[in-house]
């Protein structure tokens, strides 16, 4: 009598779904918490916190496309591109700018608006407005690099929400520590 064995742990329904819900719900809670956490820390610190649980989820959803592309198992409904949509309205909608920073336009006008006109705060202003456009931008680029594998792997469609709010919060901590930096009332 022969023994069918079961197949990798990630091609297994249940055990794929239980672990890509706690994996997706528990990184996007401690993005939020992160996000929270970590508004007055440097970069050296806040960044790990805040990249690790995306990194986790996609490495997992990596995995899993791995497994399924390898085993042969059966492919994902589409609807779990509704992750990718979610992740992507995420993206857009979430907000970026600190609400002191928000009519300005260019780095000259944050330094003008924080009465810090220097040479050296134009340097700062324009390095964090930089970074966080670049952060911003990444984040999208990720998010978009997702979707093919979602046709595989269900964690790496819905891991697309933990990496939007990764990247949204970085994007938002670099113009934060340069409010920090000036002392600017309401940062």
């Amino acid at each position: 009598m022969t023994q069918v064995r079961p197949g990798p742990f990630l091609t297994q329904p249940w055990e794929a779904g239980i672990t890509g819900w706690i994996v997706v719900f528990g990184g996007s809670l401690v993005e939020l918490v992160g996000g929270i956490v970590t508004n007055s820390m440097s970069m050296a610190i806040a960044a790990p916190i805040l990249i690790a649980p995306a990194a986790i989820a996609v490495g997992l959803g990596l995995a899993q496309w791995w497994q399924v592309r390898s085993r042969g198992s059966d492919r994902a409904n589409w609807w779990h591109l509704a992750g990718i949509a979610a992740a992507l309205f995420t993206w857009l909608v979430w907000p970026i700018t600190p609400t002191a920073l928000i009519p300005i336009a260019n780095a000259r006008d944050a330094c003008f608006m924080m009465s810090t006109a220097t040479p050296a705060c134009l340097a700062r202003a324009t390095s964090a407005m930089d970074n966080s456009h670049i952060a911003w931008w990444v984040t999208g680029a990720l998010i978009v690099a997702l979707a093919p594998l979602a046709r595989r792997s269900r964690i790496a469609a819905w891991a697309a929400i933990p990496v939007a709010l990764a990247g949204c919060f970085l994007a938002a901590h670099f113009l934060e520590l340069l409010l920090l930096h000036y002392h600017v009332p309401g940062a």
